[in-house]
């Protein structure tokens, strides 16, 4: 298992600077680089600019990815120990199928990449009422041929005596062909491994576009004066977006802040484990959950609120009002957890479209320039997608209209 330090002894023994005999070329970029430039800068090494630049190199490119603070960095909204994996996605079908497209790309990654990046399991959406997204989603997983259930309370009850559902009428129970836990921070590492085992360079630094000749962009700038050359460009720089791209991200990506609190379970007690404990969304209180795997019972309440700070210099540490918030809904949800101590805490800064669709788009003033921002606290499942898409792109593969127009840019209006 690779971790930040390896990824960093990794890169420092010259192996991203490597030509990669596994990949084998396809078709190149049309914009030619300067002689020595790679074919593709990838500006961001999070879970979207990770697995488009481990796409891109597959393909026979020359890539070199860049990031500010490397892989999984705290400041990322990649980093973190877990994210979901579901197809739940109330009446946005799109993305539900698009999340089972990726369900199995992750599942042939992690063979690929040779460790568990997966923990199959339940997931619970708690509720009291149907709403016109709950019928939606109903009738979406019917059209996917997905399984689901509608467990009322009495089987909740039987199934998961950890937890209290009073309140609960029902729950839409999502099963394990279509919902997992996945290691986040682990999950992005091990994809820069095997870009950088495969041939594909890496650079901490500072990127932001520089030199242009009429619609193409020539230079990328970093910081000390340094410029950098490549044939396209690709930025997928999550809450910098508004920083690198004022005028076009600004109006379209807000940037929202989640808080997740990590409860130790009681001693010799694994009913608030995985695989024991479902994941669960609950309509009712607020907020979701996973169960735990090595950090403990992980809770994140609803209502982080808008960040307004830089995200470099923003402090991520956990407000008061929504650790009491958290440790309210334990002893609310999880009774025998009423007095469990938090072992973590972690704030996840993540940026969001008004419509929450990501932005995947040309850059409008440079034919060689691609933007891939706005996951937004769902997009982590999408990165082997949306690396696939990105580079279909690059090389000139035509998009499905339906999926280009939900990604672009004027499909986001400008405010």
């Amino acid at each position: 298992m690779i971790d930040r330090r390896g990824f960093l002894n990794l890169t420092a023994a010259g192996l991203a600077g490597a030509t990669g005999a596994q990949a084998q070329p396809s078709s190149k970029p049309t914009a030619k680089p300067k002689a020595g430039a790679p074919d593709v800068a990838v500006v961001g090494a999070g879970v979207f600019g990770a697995f488009t630049a481990l796409s891109l190199r597959e393909r026979g490119l020359s890539v070199l990815a860049l990031d500010q603070y490397g892989p999984a960095s705290p400041r990322a909204s990649s980093s973190g120990e877990t994210r979901s994996i579901r197809a739940g996605y109330g009446d946005q079908g799109f993305y539900s199928a698009w999340s089972m497209q990726a369900l199995a790309m992750w599942k042939a990654r992690e063979a690929d990449f040779g460790r568990q990046l997966l923990f199959p399991n339940a997931r619970l959406e708690l509720a009291q009422r149907w709403t016109p997204g709950m019928t939606a989603q109903k009738a979406i997983f019917e059209r996917l041929n997905l399984p689901y259930e509608v467990a009322d309370r009495e089987a909740l009850r039987r199934r998961y005596p950890q937890m209290a559902f009073d309140d609960v009428e029902f729950a839409f129970v999502e099963t394990a062909a279509s919902a997992a836990v996945i290691k986040a921070g682990e999950a992005v590492l091990a994809t820069m491994d095997v870009f950088a085992r495969k041939g594909g360079a890496f650079r901490f630094a500072r990127a932001v576009p520089g030199r242009a000749e009429g619609r193409r962009l020539t230079h990328l700038a970093l910081d000390g004066g340094e410029s950098l050359a490549a044939g396209q460009f690709v930025f997928a720089c999550g809450p910098w977006a508004g920083k690198l791209f004022p005028e076009l991200a600004k109006p379209r990506v807000s940037v929202w802040r989640s808080e997740y609190f990590y409860f130790g379970p009681p001693a010799g007690d694994d009913r608030f484990s995985w695989p024991h404990q479902p994941a669960w969304h609950d309509h009712i209180l607020g907020g979701y959950g996973f169960g735990s795997l090595e950090r403990g019972l992980k809770y994140a309440p609803d209502a982080g609120g808008r960040v307004t700070q830089d995200p470099d210099t923003a402090e991520r540490l956990p407000t008061d009002y929504l650790l009491k918030k958290g440790r309210d809904y334990m002893a609310r949800r999880f009774p025998a957890m009423r007095d469990a101590p938090v072992m973590e805490a972690r704030v996840c800064q993540v940026d969001n479209t008004a419509n929450s669709h990501f932005v995947i788009d040309r850059h409008p003033d440079y034919d060689n320039v691609w933007l891939a921002f706005g996951g937004g606290g769902h997009g982590f499942k999408h990165g082997p997608m949306v690396g696939e898409y990105v580079a279909d792109r690059l090389l000139g593969k035509p998009a499905d209209p339906e999926t280009a127009r939900v990604f672009s840019l004027a499909g986001h209006g400008a405010g």
